[in-house]
């Protein structure tokens, strides 16, 4: 029987490199909607369609097929994928799509229909992944890996996130703030705290942090670093200041809005956590007092 090597391409790229000897990029063809979030009432459904458009002068044959994924522990982004239906996260029994294989012509396109179906006692929010996956071409595949017996296949994905309507709820624990000199850059502080999704659904982050002396003025404000979590996930928020802040007492705010992933598709705003800490600083950039985080 021979190994099939697939190799992942996400979403966000127009061409996946293959991790075989000898192989080389192949195109695959372009998707209209790399992710699709959708909110549907307990008892509906949802339909839309996804477009595949073939760059290259050569018919690409694509099978479909449904997957689970998840965020890895972190926050990063990094994801895993599973079989359909193997977590309770899973959307795959909720979505049905046509045709289950497409042949996309030479500078053509092809049109995916799906249809979300959610149970009336739904409830929080489910994920998927529909791969559009093609055979390498032949001509592109080394002699050594032809020899060996391999079967290599591309793959490209659509990620769903299907929210229940009036069940889902964004809410997240931030705490163990941490100021120390920064590990990457001289002369620098690195702000660091704990982050926790204690919701339902899916969370990806965007923030902010400022400390403010005594009279007002900000001394220091940077941007905190997208955590991508699923419900229970964790992961840490992370900002750096470049540059000396004077002696003296400071108030510092973090801003977390939990709602970026929701901005970023269009449908909506999530909620947004403030958190306040007292900061006692010495001469040379040196962290004499944290108070506790508020």
């Amino acid at each position: 029987m021979s190994i099939r090597l697939r190799i992942i391409s996400i979403c966000f790229c127009l061409a996946a490199c293959l991790l075989v000897s000898g192989a080389q990029a192949e195109k695959l063809p372009f998707m209209s909607q790399s992710k699709i979030r959708v909110v549907v009432s307990p008892g509906e459904r949802a339909f839309g369609e996804i477009t595949l458009d073939n760059p290259t002068d050569e018919n690409k044959v694509m099978r479909l097929y449904l997957e689970d994924w998840y965020y890895l522990p972190g926050g990063s982004g990094a994801k895993e994928f599973l079989p359909a239906k193997s977590l309770p996260t899973s959307a795959c029994s909720w979505i049905t799509f046509s045709p289950a294989e497409v042949v996309i012509p030479a500078f053509g396109k092809q049109k995916i229909n799906y249809s979300i179906n959610v149970p009336a006692d739904a409830s929080g929010a489910r994920f998927a992944t529909l791969f559009f996956e093609t055979l390498m071409s032949k001509g592109r595949i080394s002699a050594a890996d032809r020899s060996a017996g391999l079967d290599v296949h591309v793959r490209v994905a659509t990620l769903f996130y299907v929210e229940v309507k009036g069940t889902v709820k964004r809410s997240a624990k931030i705490n163990n703030l941490n100021i120390q000199p920064s590990k990457e850059t001289k002369e620098a502080l690195d702000f660091t705290l704990d982050f926790e999704n204690t919701g339902n659904t899916d969370i990806t982050t965007s923030g902010n942090f400022s400390l403010i002396n005594n009279d007002g003025m900000v001394a220091a404000r940077g941007a905190l670093n997208n955590v991508y979590t699923f419900p229970g996930g964790k992961g840490s928020l992370l900002g750096t200041w470049k540059g000396n802040i004077p002696a003296g007492d400071y108030d510092l705010v973090v801003t977390v809005d939990l709602g970026k992933a929701l901005a970023d598709a269009g449908t909506g705003r999530g909620p947004v956590i403030t958190k306040e800490a007292s900061v006692a600083m010495g001469e040379n950039n040196q962290v004499v007092q944290i108070g506790q985080l508020k």
